[in-house]
C-alpha cells in the first residue's frame, strides 16, 4: 500500500488545483503518508478489518471471500476515490488504475517496484521540492535553480558529504588549537560522551524502524542535552548509518570514558532501554543490539540481565506455547504461515459447515467452542508478535 499516499493526495490535488496540485500532492503524499507511520497504521487497520470479516463471515461466503482476498482491495479504494473526486467516469478509470497499481501481480516484482519508487523519491527529495516550488510559481528559472540547489542538498544528505571541501576549513583553529585541548580536556571528554551516546541512541532507535520525535525527546531528557549540545547530537542522529563499525566506535568511546565506572555504564544501558521502549515495547532486534552494546562497553553480564529483565515484555512468555498448540504450528514460523493455518482451521471447524453436514446440536456447539478457541489463540499470538 506504499503508493497510496502519493496517489490519494495527487488525485485530490489534480481535482481542486490542477497540474500544480498534482505535483504537490505527489510530494506531500510521499512525505506525510508513505514514508511515515501513517501508512503502517492504514495497513494495520485493513488487516484488522480483514480478520474481523473472516471471524463474522458465514461459511457459505467464506470460501468466496478467500478467493478474492488481495485481488479487489486496491480496486475498491481507488474506485471510491475516483467516485468522490470525479463522479462515475472517475469510478471506472480509478477502478482500472487500482487494479494495475495495487492488485495486479501482487508479488515480489510489484513490491520491488514500489520500494524502488519510494527510494527514488527519498534520494531526490530536495530536487523534487525545488522543482515543484518553481513549477507552482510558474518560473522556469526557479525550476532550474531549485533542481540545482536540490542536487547539492541531496548529495550532502544522501552521501553525507559536501561536493566542495568547505568542512576542512570550517572551525580549523578551534579543532586544532593544542592549548584548547589542554585547558578544556574535561569539556572535550563531555562532547565525546554526548556524541557517543547520541550514536548509540540513534542505532537503538533504528532497531525497531525509523527514528521518531518521541525517541529524540526522551534521549534529550535522559542524557540532559543542553541547547549548545543539541546541534552536535542532532548531527550524529542525522548521519548515523547503523553499521557495525559505527557501533564499535561509539561503544569504544563510552568504554574509554567510563573505564571502571560501573554505575555510568549501567546508566547508559538503562537509558538506551528507555529509548528502545519509547514506542511501547522493546523488540527482539533492540534486545540483541543492547546486549551487544553492553558487551562492547564491558558491562558485566549479570548487571545487564538485571536491567534486561525490567524491560522484557510480560505478555511474550512461555504461556504462548499453548496457543501455538491450538493452531498446530511452531513458534518459529512466520506471521503469514500462522494466518494461513488460521484460515484452514476456520474452514475445518466453522459451525455452519457442521450444520450443513447434518451434525447434532452437541456437535455444532463443540464446533462453535473450537472456533472461539482458534480465534482467541490467533488474536493472542498476533498481538504478542506486534509487541516483539
Amino acid at each position: 500500500m506504499s503508493p497510496l499516499g502519493k496517489f490519494l493526495l495527487a488525485i485530490g490535488g489534480l481535482r481542486f488545483f490542477g497540474a500544480e496540485g498534482l505535483v504537490c500532492g505527489l510530494l506531500l503524499g510521499h512525505v506525510l503518508i508513505d514514508r511515515t507511520i501513517v501508512i503502517k497504521k492504514i495497513e494495520q487497520m485493513l488487516a484488522t478489518l480483514d480478520d474481523n470479516i473472516r471471524i463474522m463471515l458465514p461459511y457459505k461466503y467464506y470460501r468466496f471471500y478467500n478467493r478474492i482476498e488481495g485481488k479487489i482491495r486496491g480496486k475498491l479504494i481507488c474506485a471510491l476515490i475516483g467516485l468522490i473526486f470525479f463522479g462515475f467516469d472517475g469510478f471506472i478509470a480509478m477502478f482500472l488504475v487500482g487494479h494495475c497499481l495495487f492488485d495486479w501481480a501482487d508479488g515480489q516484482k510489484t513490491h520491488a517496484a514500489r520500494k524502488a519508487i519510494d527510494m527514488w523519491f527519498d534520494r531526490n527529495l530536495a530536487k523534487l521540492c525545488g522543482a515543484v516550488l518553481g513549477f507552482v510559481l510558474h518560473s522556469g528559472i526557479l525550476v532550474f535553480c531549485g533542481i540545482l540547489i536540490g542536487f547539492f542538498i541531496d548529495y550532502y544528505r544522501v552521501e553525507n558529504a559536501a561536493i566542495l571541501p568547505w568542512h576542512l576549513s570550517k572551525g580549523f583553529w578551534q579543532r586544532c588549537n593544542p592549548l584548547k585541548w589542554w585547558f578544556n580536556s574535561k569539556e572535550a571528554r563531555h562532547v565525546a560522551y554526548i556524541r557517543a551516546v547520541a550514536g548509540l541512541a540513534a542505532q537503538t532507535a533504528q532497531a525497531d524502524g525509523d527514528i521518531t520525535d518521541n525517541e529524540i525527546r526522551i534521549f534529550k531528557k535522559l542524557f540532559v542535552i543542553t541547547e549548545e549540545e543539541n546541534s552536535k547530537a542532532a548531527q550524529v542522529f542525522r548521519s548515523v548509518k547503523g553499521s557495525r563499525k559505527e557501533l564499535e566506535n561509539y561503544a569504544y568511546q563510552i568504554r574509554l570514558i567510563a573505564k571502571d565506572n560501573l554505575p555510568l555504564k549501567e546508566s547508559v544501558v538503562d537509558n538506551l532501554f528507555k529509548i528502545a521502549a519509547a514506542d511501547g515495547c522493546v523488540t527482539e532486534k533492540a534486545f540483541a543490539l543492547l546486549r551487544e552494546i553492553a558487551r562492547l562497553i564491558e558491562l558485566p553480564e549479570g548487571n545487564f540481565r538485571v536491567i534486561e529483565d525490567i524491560y522484557k515484555p510480560k505478555s511474550c512468555n512461555d504461556s504462548l506455547a499453548e496457543y501455538y498448540e491450538v493452531l498446530g504450528v511452531e513458534a518459529s514460523v512466520s506471521d503469514d504461515a500462522i494466518k494461513k493455518r488460521w484460515k484452514e482451521l476456520i474452514i475445518r471447524y466453522h459451525p455452519d459447515k457442521a450444520q450443513s453436514l447434518g451434525a447434532s446440536s452437541a456437535e455444532i456447539e463443540r464446533a462453535t467452542l473450537k472456533m472461539a478457541e482458534i480465534n482467541h489463540a490467533y488474536q493472542t499470538i498476533m498481538k504478542s508478535r506486534r509487541c516483539a
